[in-house]
């Protein structure tokens, strides 16, 4: 069957990228894409066709405008059940177009914008014309469209792409589209690979003090003592930070691989850690992680996503310690240090910089969807217009988003386990990944631990 996607002239290469994304690494559909007069989409094949109205992005002088009004608050919804569609949530959200579907045995009109929406989600257009930001220069997920409309929690675009594929088997019942098998992607940001007070004397003086006059907890400041003295002739069993060996240890036993991403250089002081790629222990640390299979990628330092050249020269040097290091030196993974993202730029210095992935897409203040989507894609690059080389591999979920009291705050209480369960259930139910950022240094409660060892089970 030859499909053939017509998407208005103006819109070709914003909807040709959707396009690709959708019908070839979504659905595995093979489909032209082909250029047309008017603001509609259509989807055709043996004189039977499926059409959609095209009503974003809007274009000016061959560009994309970034005056176009957002979707409104409150947004439609759709039930899709009515129209005899299943595997959906009860209601599905419309961001552009309206909630409506005609059928006829030969042409469906869905009067949703599928195509258009899904653009505005994964090319994150709100972040690149909004002006919130945090105290980190982070855009927060309480100034998203998924927060304000409450769909943060679901994949909205992988709901879009079932609703598309289920009108299509109502035109072509032959239609076959590839089943995506999703997975558990773990990860580890390595922050503080040790206890703060190995790094320097005033900061272990530092932290011996915090125990004794601020946490009133003797007994802490004694086990620091006692990680002081034993991690001085290499031995961290002692170390609350350095639980490496568990780590892999329950990943293994999971059968997973874990990526572990390292800062290169600390551009902000010690917000940025307190080690380096040249110190014997991190080399060794390398060393131990690579060579029971798991993976090593750059953790991008808190002022890199502004900067090309600090990204390139930090992948070098991550790249430089893993020579040292003997260990496979294809770093081709990222994430930037807390989360610090910039949707019209910081996709494409990754990308010049030499990387194949990055996996920082998640708000710091909420777990979620932040692309919409738990499936890899390529990214968006609003400098040029075009798709990149890079992938996304959207982050669902940081540990310290739901248990922290500074973001959700729901500690180690079940209410905050159902949540990591259901985000989880949600980003595998259509075939996507569930992406798990859990720090080494963030196992200092047995909750910590039983969290974790059972989300990745």
């Amino acid at each position: 069957m030859n499909l053939v996607v017509t998407v208005p002239m103006a819109r070709l290469t914003a909807l040709s990228w959707v396009a690709d994304i959708v019908f070839a690494r979504m659905l595995g559909i093979a489909a032209r894409v082909q250029g047309g007069p008017a603001d509609m989409v259509t989807v055709s094949a043996g004189g039977v066709s499926l059409t959609m109205p095209s009503l974003f992005p809007a274009m000016v002088d061959g560009r994309i405008s970034l005056d176009a009004p957002l979707p409104a608050l409150p947004l439609k919804q759709w039930k899709p059940a009515q129209n005899g569609l299943s595997g959906i949530e009860e209601s599905l959200p419309v961001l552009f177009g309206a909630p409506t579907v005609d059928m006829t045995p030969e042409r469906i009109d869905c009067g949703v914008d599928i195509l258009g929406s899904i653009f505005f989600m994964l090319s994150r257009y709100e972040e690149v014309v909004g002006a919130e930001r945090d105290t980190h220069d982070r855009f927060p997920a309480t100034a998203s469209l998924a927060s304000r409309a409450d769909f943060l929690g679901r994949p909205i675009v992988d709901e879009y792409v079932e609703v598309l594929w289920q009108l299509m088997s109502r035109l072509w019942p032959g239609l076959r589209r590839r089943q995506r098998q999703g997975g558990i992607r773990v990860s580890c940001d390595v922050d503080h690979p040790f206890d703060w007070g190995l790094a320097q004397p005033r900061l272990m003086l530092r932290s011996l003090g915090a125990d004794i006059l601020q946490r009133r907890d003797p007994p802490r400041a004694w086990r620091r003592i006692r990680n002081i003295v034993h991690s001085s002739s290499g031995d961290y069993r002692l170390d609350p930070n350095y639980t490496f060996d568990w780590y892999m240890d329950v990943c293994e036993k999971a059968g997973r691989r874990a990526a572990f991403y390292f800062i290169p250089e600390r551009s902000a002081g010690l917000i940025d850690g307190c080690y380096n790629l040249s110190d014997t222990a991190i080399r060794a640390l390398m060393a131990a992680l690579a060579g029971r299979g798991h993976e090593l990628g750059v953790h991008g330092s808190y002022n890199t996503y502004h900067d090309p050249a600090r990204i390139r020269r930090e992948r070098d040097r991550m790249v430089s310690a893993c020579r040292l290091a003997k260990v496979d030196d294809r770093v081709i993974g990222n994430r930037q240090h807390y989360l610090r993202w910039d949707s019209a730029v910081t996709p494409d210095y990754l990308d010049e910089a030499g990387f194949e992935y990055d996996t920082s897409g998640c708000f710091a203040d909420r777990p979620g969807f932040r692309y919409g989507t738990s499936v890899p894609f390529p990214m968006w690059s609003w400098h040029r217009q075009a798709p990149l080389r890079l992938m996304q591999r959207p982050l669902v979920l940081m540990e310290g988003s739901v248990i922290s009291p500074l973001y959700l705050g729901l500690g180690y209480t079940d209410e905050a386990f159902d949540l990591m369960r259901l985000l989880r259930q949600r980003a595998l139910r259509h075939g996507g990944d569930f992406t798990l950022l859990w720090h080494n240094s963030h196992f200092t409660t047995e909750g910590d631990r039983e969290f974790f060892t059972g989300l990745i089970q």
